[in-house]
């Protein structure tokens, strides 16, 4: 149910003209009142209420000269029931000229409710005192001052003594442009009319307006005056945004005294139309309209002159009402919910709740459990909010009970302000493809965003700000991309496949590093000083054992024996031949299974290189369908595998040849050991002996030759010096592979830092968004920076799964600390820093390794069973505990530091100042979550900010964050539970009387209380 207030919706921007004349003013364009006859008086005044009604204006305010005549005769017209109705609201008025110093006549005005009687406006006239002749106003008196004046004065004003003598008509008009009243008289009339229902109103730059006053030669009168006037006139924005508090290039330099010579309370300037003539009525100069955001009353007059710099505006049109004008869909125009006729349910819930809706600051104030939040699930509901989760009243155990009771008889419906009707059953929610068309922040969504970060997740808090951050993209750095992580997705692909790349390199050098290092440890070098040392014995022994050389039998052997001998050389030869082709057909074997495996190895590469080529292409479609071109167009790859097969071909012919050689030479080697036995049997004595230490002498020569080697053969004296000849050279090897990591480190550091710069230009938007806005900029810091972020914690976990803690400076209960102690001597940021970040890290595993002996290389030793030298460089030296992440600083202070009271703050204004969208925002208690010196400080200009540009619904448990945020419309909701369960709800604005008394019972404590509240309710006196 609504209860019945006369402007429902609230405060709204409406034209007011609070200077217009009747016919009954001097200086009328047209027939005076005073010289017509009754039908032309009623004719004429029926003619103004139709030219009040025709103008676009809502208010006036009649400013006749000297006299109340005008609106006498309207009040009296309009009490004939004959009288057209009408429709607009008018103020009496007056217009004088003030006795002031000044060398020009000094007008003032003074305006007065409409609630004002007519002895009082009497009376007040009656307090004006007419300077010369110290008389107060009136006719009679303006009459007796023109008759007073000199010929010579008359004379200049185009009249003669005799006439003004003889005729009271003429003499009135003489004393209407002569007459001035005091200043001090023109004060005490105004404090004189009760309840505070007259208002001094000045012109400023208007007709002969107090700016042209010399404050310097009459400072007092000037400082006077400018105290005493909660109203002045004037059609200069310059002066306008003075007079309302508002500091700007123009007015700068004399701001400061400028306020202070109004006491530093912000006064309202208006504009008036100055109409002498019905169809001037409403016709600003200049189009210099005034546009007053209150209820068409002297009440609602009465907040304007309170928050002027809010409530009002000089110009074609508030930008508030051209972006609604313009924005129509954004605007929600009014509420409505009704109970099904026949669905035969008693209690009234929610029936008949029918509420127009304020574009700027609605808040729904209440008792507890009064149905404040009802009326925003509703709204959240119907505007296909995606947080029926966090509903606080239509849920499962509350409106929605049991088979949907009683919410399934309930239908409710938003009307928005371009005629759009989306109507909703309350027990069904919106499917997932309607489009939101609210943004509804309920208490319970609020909180979890708020306080995850104690469970140490940060996930929806930051997936609230990677929102607002994507809606900021503008359509070309997009790129299609439908949410924030599709966007890096696709803006970081590239970057992610260098880093690939890098760190695959990565992981071959060090798996060179620790193959160099485990070869420089020092029992390697000693075990192979010792295999020498064991190797050079064995050829001193073997050359002790060297066979004594025979000599040739000194007979000449028989021919017999002589052909015997022979055949026995040759098949020794013949052996020694098969042997050496033996050793040229193992090399030979060797080489062509080194070829091979070259084949294969090529072939693998080939193979990676077409996958890559294959993913390139897959990869970077987009961008060239894009670009109407393809990968072709800009690289291609040919592979033919045809030479390697060519090659291989010739692989098994060559592997056949040796394998038949080799089998030839076995054959004959055993054909030739047969028949050298058999040959040496035949030979005598001295021949046989002489062949045997021949054979024998070179049977130990190959023995020694397999002793000395050569330096391809590990295990021989050669190749064992050949090893240890390596092993000097390693060190300069070594560090040449180290030198080759660190740059490869370098450039990972690098591939971060353009991701980091990347997501910088993503986050300029909102960067330049927070520039243009002094309250965000200044007041709450907030800055976004893309940052290279190290994880230390995250490392510190990986490192000491893999490293043993017995070195000193790791014994310690806290890894991180140890960690972010080295990290504390390098600067992180830089490329320089982090290498020498991990390169130190790195020396103190090397240095825990080498506890006990200092010629220990690498770190093997510090590590942990099972793993290996390879996880720890790859993991210090990939770097992968560094990502570029966006980092938000709100008052100095970094995101993943706030309290969740900050959170909330930064929330709120992500909400109501960054966020892009135009939807109207539904806030559930956002003071609930902040300390009260955060909602004064920042939740009060922030909402006064945000609700420039768009529609908020706010609910609040404390009316005073309501009234302190100068909300437009508040809605007091109450529960009747003992009748039939009827929530009702009255809107209105906070002048409203009606709405004023609600205010005040919801709040705690006494009036004075509500009143000392930055004066902002009725009830308080009124300034001058």
């Amino acid at each position: 149910m609504t209860g019945t207030v006369e402007f429902p919706r609230g405060a709204e921007w409406r034209l007011w003209d609070l200077h217009i004349h009747t016919p009954a003013s001097f200086h009328w364009k047209g027939m005076r009142l005073a010289k017509m006859s009754l039908d032309e008086k009623t004719a004429a005044i029926d003619a103004m209420i139709s030219a009040m009604n025709r103008s676009p204006c809502e208010v006036f305010a009649i400013m006749d000269y000297w006299t109340f005549e005008g609106w006498f005769a309207l009040k009296n017209r309009l009490a004939d029931k004959s009288a057209p109705s009408l429709e607009k609201l008018v103020f009496p008025g007056i217009e004088l000229r003030l006795d002031a110093p000044t060398t020009y006549r000094l007008n003032a005005h003074v305006l007065f409710s409409d609630q004002t009687t007519n002895q009082e406006l009497i009376d007040f006239k009656s307090r004006l005192e007419v300077a010369l002749i110290d008389q107060p106003l009136s006719d009679e008196c303006l009459i007796k001052l023109a008759r007073e004046l000199g010929t010579d004065l008359l004379r200049s004003m185009g009249f003669e003594r005799a006439d003004i003598l003889k005729d009271a008509e003429k003499a009135l008009l003489v004393g209407a442009q002569s007459a001035q009243v005091t200043v001090e008289s023109y004060k005490r009339a105004i404090a004189g009319v009760p309840d505070n229902k007259a208002i001094g109103f000045m012109p400023w730059d208007t007709n002969d307006g107090l700016k042209r006053a010399d404050w310097r030669e009459h400072y007092a009168c000037v400082m006077g005056l400018m105290k005493a006037s909660p109203i002045f006139e004037s059609r200069n924005e310059t002066f306008y945004s003075a007079f309302a508090g508002l500091r700007n290039v123009t007015n700068a330099p004399w701001f400061d005294d400028f306020q202070a010579a109004l006491d530093h309370i912000p006064r309202l300037a208006v504009s008036g139309s100055d109409a002498h003539a019905f169809n001037e009525y409403g016709v600003f100069p200049s189009d210099k309209k005034t546009w007053i955001k209150a209820d068409p009353t002297f009440l609602g007059l009465l907040q304007a002159i309170k928050e002027p710099a809010k409530r009002s505006f000089i110009g074609a049109m508030p930008d508030k009402l051209a972006d609604i004008a313009q924005q129509k869909t954004f605007y929600i125009d009014k509420v409505d919910v009704q109970r099904n006729p026949d669905c035969g349910v008693q209690e009234l819930w929610l029936h008949n709740c029918r509420i127009p809706l304020n574009p700027d600051l609605v808040a729904i104030i209440g008792n507890k459990g009064s149905g404040k939040s009802a009326l925003a699930d509703v709204l959240a509901l119907l505007g296909n909010s995606r947080q029926k989760l966090h509903f606080a009243f239509l849920k499962k155990d509350r409106f929605r009970g049991k088979g949907g009771e009683p919410a399934k008889h309930f239908v409710g419906a938003l009307t928005w302000r371009d005629g759009t009707r989306h109507e909703r059953n309350l027990n069904e929610d919106p499917l997932i493809e309607h489009v939101e068309l609210v943004r509804y922040i309920p208490q319970g969504h609020f909180e979890n965003v708020c306080n995850e970060h104690a469970s140490g997740r940060s996930v929806a808090f930051e997936g609230e700000l990677r929102a607002v951050i994507f809606d900021h993209a503008d359509d070309a750095l997009r790129q299609g991309a439908l949410d924030f992580d599709q966007l890096i997705d696709q803006q970081e692909r590239g970057y992610r496949h260098r880093l690939t790349e890098l760190r695959g390199q990565l992981v071959r050098v060090n798996e060179e590093i620790v193959s160099m290092e485990t070869q420089l440890q020092p029992q390697v070098r000693r075990g192979l000083q010792e295999l020498l040392t064991l190797k050079l014995r064995q050829i001193d022994e073997h050359n002790k054992i060297r066979p004594k050389e025979e000599e040739r039998p000194s007979e000449a052997p028989s021919p017999e024996q002589q052909a015997i001998a022979d055949k026995v050389r040759d098949i020794a030869d013949s052996l020694r031949q098969i042997e050496a082709r033996n050793t040229e057909r193992a090399a030979s074997t060797t080489k062509l299974v080194r070829r091979k495996r070259a084949i294969q190895n090529i072939r693998g590469h080939l193979q990676t290189l077409q996958r890559a080529y294959d993913q390139f292409k897959s990869d970077a479609l987009d961008d060239f369908n894009l670009l109407g071109s393809s990968a072709e167009d800009v690289a291609t790859l040919s592979i033919s595998f045809a030479p390697l097969e060519e090659i291989e071909s010739g692989f098994k012919p060559e592997q056949d040849r040796l394998d038949a050689s080799g089998a030839n030479d076995l054959r004959e080697r055993e054909s030739l050991l047969s028949q050298q036995i058999a040959y040496r049997g035949q030979l005598n004595a001295p021949g046989l002996k002489y062949q045997e230490s021949v054979q024998a002498i070179q049977e130990w020569s190959s023995l020694l030759q397999s002793l000395i080697g050569a330096p391809d053969q590990p295990e021989t004296r050669l190749g064992i010096e050949a090893r240890i000849a390596q092993l000097d050279q390693l060190p300069s090897q070594l560090q040449e592979k180290r030198n080759v990591r660190i740059q490869i480190s370098r450039n990972i550091f690098e591939v971060l830092e353009e991701q980091r710069r990347a997501r910088e230009r993503l986050f300029s938007p909102v960067q330049d968004l927070i520039q243009r806005n002094s309250l965000i900029r200044d007041e709450y810091k907030l800055q976004f920076q893309a940052t290279l972020i190290t994880a230390f914690d995250a490392l510190a976990e990986s490192l000491f799964a893999v490293v043993k803690q017995t070195s000193a400076e790791f014994r310690e209960t806290d890894n991180y600390a140890a960690i972010r102690r080295i990290a504390d001597r390098h600067p992180m940021d830089t490329s320089d820093g982090t290498v020498g970040f991990v390169s130190e890290l790195n020396a103190v595993v090397e240095r825990a390794a080498a506890a006990g002996d200092h010629n220990y290389i690498g770190i093997s030793n510090a590590l942990k069973k099972n793993h290996s030298a390879n996880e720890v460089y790859d993991l210090l030296y990939g770097l992968s505990f560094i990502e570029p992440r966006y980092s938000l600083l709100f008052q100095d202070t970094r995101i993943e530091q706030l309290s969740p009271g900050q959170r909330g703050a930064l929330l709120l204004i992500f909400y109501l100042l960054v966020d892009k969208g135009h939807n109207p925002i539904i806030l559930d208690q956002p003071e609930e979550n902040l300390d009260n010196q955060t909602v004064v400080s920042l939740l009060v200009p922030v909402l006064a900010e945000a609700k420039k540009r768009r529609q908020i619904i706010m609910v609040t448990h404390n009316p005073n964050l309501a009234v302190v945020c100068d909300a437009e419309q508040i809605i007091y909701s109450s529960f009747d539970r003992k009748g039939r369960s009827e929530i009702s709800y009255t809107s209105g604005s906070i002048e409203n009387p009606v709405i004023n008394v609600h205010v005040v019972n919801v709040l705690e404590g006494t009036r004075p209380a509500f009143d000392n509240r930055g004066g902002k309710y009725q009830g308080g006196s009124s300034r001058l």
